[in-house]
């Protein structure tokens, strides 16, 4: 591959990223949550309480950011924190009724999009794409832990 369609690729990935977050930006906010918010519901939708440390080691952000995330999500009642027996000070985060209920809307929604943004993309190219990204992904996640 020239090392201009490498760029131009790269370039797109980039593009493609802020208009999907833009997008999400916009209809998250109507809901009165941010993708990071949504990031966190997503995480504790799988029905396991995880603890603030084990979500940020998933999400791969730092515990701070994290904490701030779950703390918003504690004030509306998305999330409840609750004893954690493996650690006193770090209490297991799960997702209340509310917080699955929004999520369903989310994700409900999410499918909608992203049925219509594939609409017309035949499905082997949908299978180059997701193994392309896939080995970018995983070069760039081995040069990070090098």
């Amino acid at each position: 591959m020239a090392e201009n369609d490498a760029y131009e690729i790269t370039w797109l990935i980039r593009r493609l990223f802020r208009a999907m977050a833009g997008t999400a930006d916009q209809y998250l906010s109507v809901l009165g949550i941010t993708a990071a918010d949504r990031a966190v519901l997503e995480f504790l939708s799988a029905g396991e309480p995880l603890a603030v440390p084990e979500i940020a080691a998933r999400y791969d952000v730092s515990r701070q950011h994290v904490q701030v995330t779950v703390n918003h999500l504690l004030d509306k009642g998305l999330v409840e924190a609750n004893p954690n027996p493996r650690h006193k000070r770090s209490p297991l985060i799960s997702i209340t009724t509310d917080g699955r209920q929004l999520f369903s809307r989310i994700r409900r929604r999410e499918h909608k999009l992203i049925d219509e943004l594939f609409s017309d993309i035949p499905e082997s190219n949908r299978r180059v794409t997701r193994r392309t990204l896939k080995t970018l992904y995983a070069r760039i996640s081995e040069g990070e832990s090098s």
